[in-house]
């Protein structure tokens, strides 16, 4: 529980453009730190501050993140106090730009392992407030080959909420980019498009996205660190009141992707019943057209532990909850691999808790 009260540093993820032009000015230099965020500490000018900080450690890269960096002051601090006024201007400037964009560590994880190529049709369920659409945004708009500069795939984001659907229209400003479609729909009945391929063969289970990143609406109960006000609403009983929706989405999801592609369900919820139920039943009702993929040993430096394949409902809720809320039967668990999941939890790697599931459609 201790680490779950101290106050957590801040991440950043440059954009590709940027990175390449920070690895330019490193090409002499063998730290892994970054040059341009020295190290701090307080001066004459600031005085003051001398008793509350002593020193503040360079960024330094996130390994199992792709232009990622952490930067160990908190945003409280970096908002407060005068001594970080150039760099938090910095920050906000290069924000605003589309250059720099201020993300969880272990938000960044679900686009990673999902690994779309820039010819690739993606589908960003729950997209608002828009950090993993522009994760997913900046690889669809890399070049294919060097005599065509234009985006070959797209990326529709959707979000249920209109006025978060217009956050991301904002937050995709930013990137200036054609390859984004923006759309203000239930990911529950969102649209299943087909291919022209599945129409003349009539498979209706044909979907047309390579990929599809669910990333669905959760009690949060992973986010303490950085949202402390979650303790004051969460009961036990949140998790029971979510599986429904969650598992609806997660449903679509599996839907809309095409045979071959992937789809990867993530929550920030250490909760089994919003996270390795909701994958159980998805591999349940799949019916084998749906396995799970083991992607945490292509991530250097994750440190994850993995899926459960039981855990205790609340007795006096047995009688009232959904079957899909048990956990799997013996012949279930040897077939369904759960502990392919990946849980990262606030005090292996000092970020916020997190779980995602990685499937492919088979």
């Amino acid at each position: 529980m201790r680490i779950e009260v101290e106050p957590k540093g801040g991440t950043r993820r440059l954009q590709r453009e940027q990175q390449d032009k920070e690895q330019q000015k490193k090409k002499d230099s063998s730290n892994d730190q970054d040059p341009d965020l020295k190290e701090a500490k307080p001066d004459a000018e600031h005085a003051p501050l001398e008793k509350e900080i002593k020193f503040i450690a360079p960024a330094r890269k996130i390994p199992f993140i792709p232009h990622g960096y952490q930067v160990s002051i908190d945003k409280q601090t970096l908002r407060r106090n005068t001594a970080f006024k150039p760099f938090h201007n910095w920050l906000k400037v290069q924000t605003e730009a589309g250059f720099v964009t201020r993300q969880e560590a272990v938000s960044m994880i679900p686009p990673i392992v999902l690994d779309p190529k820039p010819h690739h049709v993606i589908l960003d369920m729950a997209a608002a407030p828009g950090s993993k659409t522009s994760q997913l945004l900046e690889i669809v708009n890399l070049p294919t080959d060097k005599d065509c500069h234009e985006p070959v795939g797209c990326v529709v984001a959707n979000d249920a909420d209109v006025k978060r659907a217009y956050m991301l229209v904002h937050q995709m400003r930013r990137i200036n980019s054609p390859a984004v479609f923006i759309t203000s729909c239930d990911a529950r009945f969102f649209p299943l498009l087909r291919s022209k391929d599945s129409e003349s063969t009539g498979d209706s289970d044909e979907g047309i996205f390579d990929r599809v990143l669910c990333d669905v609406p959760c009690s949060g109960d992973g986010t303490t660190r950085k949202n402390p006000g979650v303790w004051k609403n969460w009961t036990c009983l949140n998790g029971y009141a979510l599986h429904p929706l969650q598992l609806a989405i997660a449903l679509r999801g599996a839907q809309s992707t095409k045979v071959g592609g992937y789809l990867c369900y993530s929550t920030c919820s250490m909760n089994p019943i919003e996270n390795e139920a909701v994958v159980a039943e998805l591999l349940r009702a799949s019916e084998g057209s749906l396995e799970l993929v083991e992607r945490k040993s292509e991530l250097t430096g994750l440190v994850s532990r993995p899926g459960m394949d039981t855990w205790t409902n609340l007795s006096e809720m047995r009688k009232r909850i959904r079957s899909t809320c048990f956990p799997p039967t013996p012949e279930e668990i040897s077939k369904f691999n759960l502990k392919h999941c990946m849980r990262i939890l606030p005090q292996d790697m000092d970020t916020g808790g997190f779980f995602v599931a990685l499937l492919k459609k088979v």
